[in-house]
């Protein structure tokens, strides 16, 4: 029985619990270093860290789920689309770089460290995804994912030992990042020459719908980062700590989330309507219950976790902003199942409309909640994944009942 729980384990649950160890890793970062820096400078790099994510978005505009869906499973494309993709990122990295030397920023060195931990933590991931995704070597990057969530942490806890600055911590995060992008290249079989050389075929190849994906990414990165984007730049950054807080503890979900995104959009790509609705049913059961575990964890713990995490009696005031944005979760695993189908059916277009519109939307509660500060950011982002996610099933059941017509 133990076998067979262990093989079932790493057939199954070893890829969500990588995900979930890569979290753990960077919310370890995030309050060690809230533990022995002061209340401004978390704050600041809780700003930078949400501000660099966001530009990252021109380095990746829903090129992942381009490579995937467009390859067609053929892996050798997968392979050469990759390396192109990387290539352009990298462009995009120093093209930032060197206007970012122009401008008046607060702590420039900061900033820019940020951004390339960022792009080497986030970014690079998501891109090389697809060629474990098509080969379905899930475990081949879950021990990538593990080997490196373990080293983050144990250099989070030197860091608070030794008490290191934020840019030695950064260096030495980068330093990690670079080792993992090596050992991924080498795994995903990644020829950047070839792709080099090869940049103007690559290009010929590469069709008009990753447009939809480019606007369904940028707009989805707006939709999610509008709030944190507002606190960063116009609320205080005491206040603006709270939020940053409260949102580190209650994104723990979303790698969850990520996983399950990830693992079945190849499946839903070939499946049946008998078995895309079993798949479907089955994440949402899965994503909601554990969303709902949580949330009344927090709702009975949250207080006296945010104080032992934080190890600061201000923290305690991000209570309500945790609980608001844990109802949000909510509505956002829904709403990201449902937008896989619509994404592996090629449907990205009909997802375009729906997030400029949420957009839009967060926009303007933003102007009429904007007295409310932090509380205000947080329950835009309530609404708008609500109104995302009833959008998002609209259209997928609308898909699936003319797929079963036509085969009727």
């Amino acid at each position: 029985m133990i076998n067979s729980f262990i093989k079932k384990f790493l057939n199954i649950g070893l890829y969500p619990f990588s995900l979930y160890l890569r979290q753990i890793a960077g919310t370890f970062v995030l309050l060690f270093i809230a533990r022995y820096l002061s209340i401004y400078d978390y704050g600041l790099f809780s700003s930078y860290k949400t501000i660099t994510t966001v530009l990252l978005i021109l380095t990746n505009m829903g090129f992942n789920e381009y490579i995937l869906v467009s390859s067609k499973k053929i892996i050798k494309d997968v392979q050469i689309k990759i390396g192109f993709f990387i290539l352009n990122a990298l462009f995009i990295i120093s093209f930032i770089m060197f206007i970012l030397l122009f401008l008046n920023i607060e702590v420039k060195s900061v900033f820019i460290l940020t951004l390339i931990r960022q792009f080497l933590d986030v970014v690079f991931f998501s891109i090389t995804l697809p060629y474990f995704q098509v080969t379905n070597k899930f475990n081949v990057i879950s021990y990538i994912n593990i080997f490196y969530a373990l080293i983050t942490i144990i250099i989070a806890i030197c860091c608070y030992i030794f008490k290191l600055t934020l840019i030695q911590f950064l260096i030495i995060s980068i330093m990690l990042g670079l080792f993992n992008f090596y050992q991924v290249s080498y795994y995903a079989k990644i020829n950047y020459i070839f792709s080099f050389k090869n940049i103007n075929k690559i290009i010929k190849r590469i069709d008009k719908t990753i447009f939809d994906y480019i606007s369904v990414n940028l707009l989805g990165y707006l939709y999610t980062q509008v709030p944190a984007i507002y606190v960063s730049l116009f609320i205080l950054k005491e206040k603006a700590s709270l939020y940053f807080a409260a949102s580190t503890i209650s994104n723990v979900i979303f790698l969850l989330i990520a996983a399950q995104a990830q693992k079945i959009i190849p499946d839903l790509m070939s499946a049946d309507i008998k078995k895309v609705r079993e798949i479907i049913r089955n994440n949402i059961i899965l994503l909601s219950s554990v969303n709902f575990i949580i949330l009344i964890f927090f709702i009975f713990i949250g207080k006296f976790l945010l104080k032992l995490i934080y190890a600061n009696p201000y923290y305690i005031n991000a209570y309500n902003i945790l609980i608001i944005l844990s109802l949000g979760n909510f509505a956002f695993a829904i709403m990201v199942i449902f937008g896989t189908y619509l994404t592996a059916s090629n449907n990205q277009i009909l997802k375009v409309n729906i997030q400029l519109q949420a957009v839009i939307l967060s926009i303007i509660l933003l102007c009429l909640l904007k007295k409310f500060g932090i509380y205000g950011a947080s329950c835009t982002y309530l609404l708008t994944a609500l109104y995302l996610m009833f959008g998002y099933i609209e259209k997928t059941i609308i898909l699936i009942k003319k797929r079963r017509d036509r085969f009727a």
